[in-house]
């Protein structure tokens, strides 16, 4: 191979590296603030999720595909539409996400797996988002 070519080659595997390090930054995190008795009677319970956006450019919040699940069974999946709501740049915003409880559930920790969906930079993006849910231990009056 030559000198020129060998030259271009690790060009590219640094280039790819750099990219590599780039989307890890950029990297969608959730995280569960809380739990709470839903105020309508159509829900049982309500998680709180901030959706914190590392990136250094904003991206909007297109919908989040969710599945909650207890030691290995699932407990129940869905998809919310987030309305297009803007997450600047380092900042967070914060999401209901709805979770029918059935009594068995109360008092476990559940875990919230899914896909967070946005656009950034006229681009739609995927994010593989996991987090811990720990369930109240009774149902509130």
């Amino acid at each position: 191979m030559s000198h020129h070519r060998l030259h271009i080659v690790f060009a590219l595997i640094a280039g790819s590296l750099a990219l590599a390090g780039c989307r890890g930054a950029q990297q969608a995190q959730l995280n569960v603030l809380s739990v709470e008795q839903a105020s309508t009677p159509d829900r049982d319970m309500v998680v709180y999720v901030e959706v914190v956006n590392h990136a250094k450019r904003p991206m909007r919040l297109q919908r989040l595909q969710y599945t909650f699940a207890s030691a290995g069974a699932q407990t129940t999946h869905g998809e919310l539409e987030l309305g297009y709501r803007l997450v600047d740049a380092g900042t967070a915003v914060v999401v209901e996400v709805p979770l029918p409880l059935a009594d068995a559930a109360l008092g476990t920790t559940l875990t919230l797996v899914g896909k967070l969906w946005a656009e950034q930079d006229h681009i739609m993006r995927s994010f593989a988002v996991a987090a811990e849910v720990a369930t109240p231990v009774e149902r509130a009056p």
